[in-house]
């Protein structure tokens, strides 16, 4: 028999060949058979031809006894590697046991870190990740149009050019917010839309129950679709409600259908849907911007293809309808991205700050595992000499880590749930699909993969680190070589990591802190203390008249006036920083129209004593009057100084006349007669916008169709004193039937604006703190772990003589050098990472001064006091114990 097989079987003691062995195993028997022969008289050659072919198809056997092979082979490699690794995993569960308050430190601490990155990225995926329950709906686009810079509604006339002279689209459709007074019952208000039939194409998901509008079903058709929410709240879900009559605004409506629980993405989540159809006159109407229009691109298009096409079509109109089209656009935007566009930034700001406090916990876990490495030396040594290579001991040792790791992990998973719960409790209501937040099945993945990565993380460089032995030095100490100086870098590099990321966290919740002081110091333009808002909307079938909603308003606000402790009431359309607004063109008498430019006004149409109510000063002239509200008075109005000034600059404004919300032939002038302080219509952080208040008992025609017959009652009366029952009880004396709904105080109104901002400012503080503490608690222990390290040298400098300041001032300086070292990377990474929060701030730089320094300056002293106690233990080693130790 051949050499070769011999020598390569010694080499594959390493590593095995199954190619190889069988090959060998083959030629031995074909071998043996060719002995055999010659034996018996037979010619060398000749025996082999006969072996092989009496053995048959030689290649067909080795094929199959390789793959015999190789199926043997793996499951020998399965089982030996399964049955390494459940003893790695039973002698780590042993190592873990017998350490209960390190492993329960460590727990708790990846516990938080996972659990809280999990939670936020349930919110991530929820709100921006996961896609939209609608078929195709990457191909569902928002058509806007835009003026001066900004974009909103759509005209009807736009809406139907761009339909019919457009080749992107498969599909379009138009949308109208509404709300709806529901008479079946208690009166309730409703949010609704006005839809066209094509609206729920380009939406699709098949519905719960029934079906959806037919094409040629009109508001005269008299059907309504319910929401599932809506459905399931108010009809208890009742599978039957298909063909039932409910009563909307007076009149009978049908259902014919009910929504999915997933169709909720609309701008005001609204609870039911009406057809919505157009006549001759407003098909042909390009200057009333009232209309959201989605569309549905076809296969082969994009947005740039539609973005091109639209503008295209808008030139068109704009030739046709230049005094409409000045400064006018088309904007063509994913539906998608225009659903969550508001919240992108802050919660991929908010994830990548929760990544912060996870790495951070790896840290003070690596850090941990670091100092627990030391005190295994002589373990890991005597396994050493014993045979145990390093690959397997680093294996075991990322097996301790792994299983830190997934016990953290399944403590973070309940972390996480009650961070979901918190978050979706805490965050704002009109987030999209932020109640949807849960620990799904994605969630989970995203957690499996945290917890392996933390483990990985926090767990590689101890091994590495703890395997990096000398054998005989060790052996030879016989352990006291966990008593040695240690100069451990790679701790200090950890720490000062930690710092570093504790600091641009501390920087970001700084500068959202001081941005929200900032908002708050913003001059509201009225006082909302102790005022009380309740809105209510007239039916149409009792209240078409045009006279007859400023009738019913004063009637409420007149019992409303008489309630004990209002000092004041008032009505309007809009109050400050709640509801919709309607803005419309004005012309000013006297003075030529520039042809380049539009005035604007927004209109609120308000009661006299509005403005008192509020609060709201009088710059110039003076304020309504209940004369202006009477009949056959003068038209006048009041404007703010933002309106004054766009329009008129530095002239006076007063006794000047304006016209508004009326066509050119048909010019309806009123004249200025006040100017009243800026108020922030919109937000603290938004452009205060141009107003104009008139008297509702001169509004203009179509104006109260337009605000949906509803306006809100506003009253003061004293701080504390709750009036919103009894001015229910008033308003429902005028009208029982009436609805009443958004009862709330003007300090409730503004903390809902505020939400946001409050709740990324929360949060970012939370986390911050999170980091600080965790920054602590890693300087404590390296600090207590250089200490314990270097106690035989601090008892020979006290032997010596050194002072126990000294002692102090040695530790102390140690942690102060490794928190300055980590400020100054913290600062350098904060620089660069605060710039993408600048789009979130208000009135503050993300480079802002006081924040860095605010954040170094905590750091520095929190540093200190993890010191401290450290260095009071060292200075008080017994020089005696510590040189005979």
């Amino acid at each position: 028999m051949p050499d070769a097989p011999r020598w390569r079987r010694y080499l594959r003691f390493w590593r095995p060949n199954v190619n190889a062995d069988v090959d060998d195993e083959l030629e031995f028997h074909l071998a043996e058979r060719v002995d055999e022969l010659v034996g018996l008289g037979m010619d060398e050659v000749a025996a082999r031809a006969y072996a092989l072919r009496r053995f048959g198809d030689l290649r067909r056997v080795r094929d199959t006894c390789r793959d015999l092979a190789h199926h043997q082979e793996a499951d020998m490699r399965r089982s030996e590697t399964l049955d390494i690794l459940r003893r790695d995993i039973v002698y780590a569960t042993r190592m873990l046991r017998s350490n209960a308050a390190f492993t329960a430190a460590v727990v708790l601490t990846l516990a938080l870190g996972i659990g809280a990155t999990t939670a936020l990225f349930s919110v991530v995926n929820s709100v921006l990740l996961r896609p939209l329950p609608f078929a195709d709906s990457d191909r569902i686009a928002v058509l806007f149009e835009t003026f001066n810079g900004g974009r909103g509604r759509v005209s009807v006339g736009h809406f139907y050019d761009w339909t019919e002279q457009s080749t992107v689209f498969s599909a379009t459709s138009a949308w109208q917010s509404r709300t709806y007074t529901l008479t079946d019952g208690e009166p309730t208000r409703l949010f609704g839309a006005r839809v066209t039939p094509s609206f729920f194409t380009v939406v699709r998901i098949a519905p719960e129950l029934g079906r959806y509008f037919l094409p040629t079903e009109t508001e005269a058709s008299r059907v309504v679709v319910l929401s599932h929410g809506f459905w399931l709240t108010r009809y208890d879900g009742d599978p039957n409600i298909i063909g039932r009559d409910i009563t909307l605004g007076g009149e009978r409506h049908t259902v014919v259908g009910v929504a999915p629980a997933a169709f909720n993405l609309t701008p005001t989540e609204e609870r039911l849907w009406t057809p919505l159809s157009f006549t001759p006159e407003q098909r042909n109407n390009y200057g009333a911007h009232s209309t959201f229009v989605l569309g549905k691109l076809k296969p082969e298009a994009t947005l740039a293809d539609a973005q091109r096409e639209l503008e295209r079509v808008t030139e068109d109109i704009r030739r046709r309808h230049p005094d409409n089209m000045k400064q006018r656009g088309v904007e063509v935007r994913a539906w998608s991205d225009t659903l969550v566009e508001s919240y992108q930034t802050q919660l991929w700001v908010l994830l990548g700050a929760v990544t912060f406090v996870l790495l951070i916990a790896c840290g003070n876990v690596a850090s941990l595992l670091l100092a627990r490495a030391t005190s295994r030396r002589k373990e890991i040594a005597i396994r050493g000499a014993l045979g145990g290579a390093r690959t397997r001991l680093v294996r075991q040792l990322l097996t301790e880590s792994l299983l830190l790791a997934s016990l953290g992990g399944v403590a973070g998973l309940v972390v996480a749930a009650f961070g979901v719960r918190f978050l979706v409790g805490a965050g704002p209501t009109y987030v999209p699909r932020l109640a949807e937040a849960s620990l799904s099945l994605d969630v989970l993945g995203f957690a499996v993969v945290a917890t392996v990565a933390s483990g990985l993380l926090f767990g590689l460089a101890p091994a590495l680190r703890a395997t990096r032995v000398d054998l005989q030095t060790e052996l030879r100490e016989g352990g006291r070589g966990s008593r040695a100086i240690v100069r451990d870098r790679t701790r200090a590099a950890l720490i000062v990591t930690e710092i570093a990321g504790a600091l641009v966290l501390l920087v970001s919740a700084g500068l959202f802190l001081r941005s929200i002081d900032r908002l708050q110091r913003v001059p509201l333009g009225f006082d909302p203390n102790g005022v009380t808002m309740v809105r209510v909307a007239l039916p149409q079938d009792r209240y078409s008249d045009s006279t007859a909603p400023q009738r019913a308003f004063t009637a409420m606000v007149e019992r409303i006036r008489s309630i004990p402790g209002v000092e004041m009431a008032a009505a309007g359309t809009r109050v400050p920083m709640w509801g919709g607004s309607i803005d419309v063109g004005v012309t000013v008498d006297g003075v030529k129209q520039n042809a380049d430019r539009v005035n604007v006004g927004h209109v609120r149409m308000v009661s006299a004593g509005y403005l008192e109510t509020l609060r709201m000063p009088i710059k110039r002239g003076r304020s309504l009057r209940e004369a202006d509200l009477a009949g056959g008075a003068p038209w006048v109005v009041v404007v703010n100084e933002t309106f004054a000034r766009n329009v008129f600059g530095d002239a006076d404004p007063l006794g000047m006349r304006i016209s508004g919300w009326a066509s050119e032939e048909n010019r309806q002038w009123r004249e200025i007669v006040g100017v009243v302080a800026d108020a922030h219509a919109f937000g603290q952080a938004e452009d205060i916008p141009p107003e104009i208040y008139m008297p509702y008992t001169q509004a203009p025609d179509g104006a109260w169709a337009a605000f949906g017959r509803s306006a809100a009652i506003i009253a003061r009366a004293p701080a504390g004193t709750a009036i919103a029952p009894a001015m229910r009880r008033a308003i429902q004396g005028v009208d029982p039937l009436v609805p009443l709904y958004d009862a709330q105080t003007m300090d409730e109104v503004l903390a809902q604006a505020m939400r946001m901002r409050r709740f990324n400012t929360t949060l970012l503080s939370l986390l911050g703190l999170t980091g600080l503490v965790l920054s602590a608690i890693g300087i404590y222990g390296v600090i207590a772990f250089f200490v314990s390290q270097r106690t035989h040298e601090i008892g020979v400098r006290v032997a010596l003589g050194a002072s126990t300041r000294s002692v102090v001032r040695m530790v102390v300086g140690q942690a102060l050098v490794l928190a300055t070292l980590g400020v100054l990377l913290g600062g350098a990474l904060a620089l660069g990472t605060t710039r993408v929060l600048s789009s979130m701030l208000f009135e503050v730089g993300a480079r802002d001064p006081v924040a860095f320094v605010a954040a170094a300056f905590t750091l520095l002293l929190v540093a200190l006091g993890a010191a401290w106690m450290p260095a009071r233990k060292a200075a008080r080693v017994d020089p005696m114990k510590a040189l005979a130790g």
